[in-house]
């Protein structure tokens, strides 16, 4: 039986029109360096972990995850700085970034009496986005934008970063092991 959709009548023709506009010309960017900005940031302590959302700030992609915010509801690129014990070294490092990338700034949430987490948002950032491929409520593999590494603003200016390498989906079978690709020579017994 055909599944019939009909939206005759449900919208008017301004609002198709306005929607065909929205969707026209929303490319997606290129896995590499970019210059960044933080336009939230959101500290969680039970979870140890202060959440960021980021956007680029300069070149012909600035305001890229702002359109999209504003286009889809969604923010399409946060980055999750865990301060737990495992990974403090990360943490320390990020905050050396964000200070080194912004003259007469100082985030110290080691120093007596801490940082406030709200004096981050505005602050630039070094963004080197990857892609990762996902499966969608469709069952596409599609790609999505994730934050590879966050460095200091001069190493993005100076080419100074690595673009990782598109990170392919780990397909399971039915059984829940992943596909092994490749050879049985590779097995390792």
């Amino acid at each position: 039986m055909a599944q019939i959709l009909d939206l005759s009548g449900v919208y008017t023709a301004e609002q198709v029109e306005e929607a065909k506009k929205k969707g026209e010309g929303f490319e997606s960017i290129e896995a590499g360096g970019y210059i960044g900005k933080i336009v939230d940031a959101v500290l969680n302590n039970e979870k140890k972990y202060i959440e960021l959302s980021l956007d680029i700030s300069e070149g012909p992609h600035a305001g890229y995850f702002q359109a999209l915010e504003d286009r889809a509801g969604f923010w399409g690129l946060k980055n999750y700085m865990s301060f737990k014990e495992s990974v403090l070294g990360k943490f320390l490092k990020t905050c050396t970034c964000i200070n080194n990338s912004n003259p007469n700034y100082n985030f110290d949430p080691m120093r007596n009496g801490g940082s406030d987490v709200d004096s981050l948002i505005g602050k630039s950032i070094g963004l080197i986005i990857g892609k990762e491929e996902y499966r969608s409520k469709a069952g596409e593999i599609r790609q999505k934008d994730v934050i590879s590494n966050l460095v200091e603003v001069s190493k993005i200016k100076e080419g100074k970063f690595r673009v990782p390498e598109l990170k392919k989906l780990e397909e399971k079978n039915d059984d829940g092991f992943l596909n092994a690709s490749g050879s049985a020579s590779n097995v390792p017994f």
